[in-house]
């Protein structure tokens, strides 16, 4: 458990303060004690307190302080904050009111662009799920924020009730609601694929991520990932990844587009390499291909390099 708590440190103290969040989160998420339970909550209340997120940093302090009632620093910290909170009452109240208004956007521009997509409309949906990665950049921090919204019978549009009915938002009080991991899930995985068409193949890793990172049950994101890095010829990453994926593929995946990538990874390692295995796991992949698209002709080409064997549409 020290290792996670390490590394969401270093990532803290590098500046990467998204990431550090999230790599706190998986700490949360942990069979950690208390104390270590207690100090990421800590933590992850610190930095929202230090973003302006209040209420966030709220929730996580009084949590860390449930888990750790002697810590004299998470005492300190709640002391602090619930100070400002009363030398603040009205600029508190309207920083709440504003904030609770920005969550009810994001949620209308992620159901609508959910939607849109549904309606073979990616062009309209890329603009409204991208621009919601710059204020969420990972889903740790999307799930922390989208957190009780007060939304009332008057707000609840369309774009409300699609997630409401997908049970993507969770309906937590009168009148509180919170967006669900599944519902995150959806968000980052249809924004993937709309960076893979407009070819932001970095951007489509990162989503991908953030799916899996949410469920790692499903695996469909990490095959999605060695096309992404195949399209990017980053070899070793490619492979990196496919060496630890099972052999069967999920049907939600493009089965000719992730052994192309399979093929053309191990081509260019086996450039560097010479190992024959490298050799038979390019043959084994270009095979499959074949086998589902007789006529990949960049496929075929690959393949009789490596059997000094013409390719089908030269033979006569």
């Amino acid at each position: 458990m020290s290792n996670l708590i390490e590394h969401a440190k270093t990532l803290e103290s590098d500046g990467s303060i998204a990431e550090a969040i999230q790599a706190y989160d998986d700490v949360l998420r942990s069979q950690s004690g208390s104390e270590t339970l207690a100090y990421a909550n800590f933590c992850i209340g610190h930095i929202y307190q230090e973003w302006g997120e209040l209420f966030a940093a709220q929730r996580f302090l009084s949590q860390a302080h449930q888990l750790d009632p002697e810590n004299t620093d998470i005492q300190d910290a709640i002391d602090t904050l619930n100070q400002h909170f009363s030398e603040n009452r009205e600029q508190i109240a309207d920083q709440m009111s504003r904030q609770n208004s920005d969550q009810i956007v994001s949620l209308f521009r992620i159901a609508t662009g959910i939607k849109l997509i549904a309606m073979d409309k990616p062009v309209q949906a890329y603009p409204l799920m991208k621009s919601r990665t710059k204020i969420f950049p990972n889903a740790a921090v999307a799930k922390h924020l989208l957190t009780d919204i007060s939304i009332t019978d008057e707000e609840r549009n369309s774009a409300i009730e699609f997630l409401i009915e997908r049970e993507w938002l969770v309906n937590t009080g009168v009148e509180l609601y919170t967006i669900a991991d599944s519902g995150l899930d959806a968000f980052y995985t249809a924004l993937a694929q709309l960076h893979v068409d407009n070819s932001a193949y970095s951007d489509a890793i990162n989503c991908y991520d953030q799916a899996y990172w949410l469920d790692c049950s499903q695996l469909a994101p990490l095959y999605q990932k060695v096309i992404c890095y195949a399209s990017l010829e980053a070899w070793d990453e490619a492979i990196a990844v496919i060496t630890e994926l099972p052999s069967d593929i999920p049907k939600e995946v493009d089965q000719v587009a992730y052994y192309a990538a399979v093929a053309e990874s191990y081509h260019h390692t086996y450039q560097e390499t010479g190992a024959d295995s490298d050799k038979q796991k390019v043959i084994a992949a270009c095979e499959a291909v074949l086998r589902l698209d007789k006529k990949d002709k960049a496929i075929s080409k690959l393949l009789a390099s490596y059997q000094n064997k013409k390719s089908w549409w030269r033979r006569e």
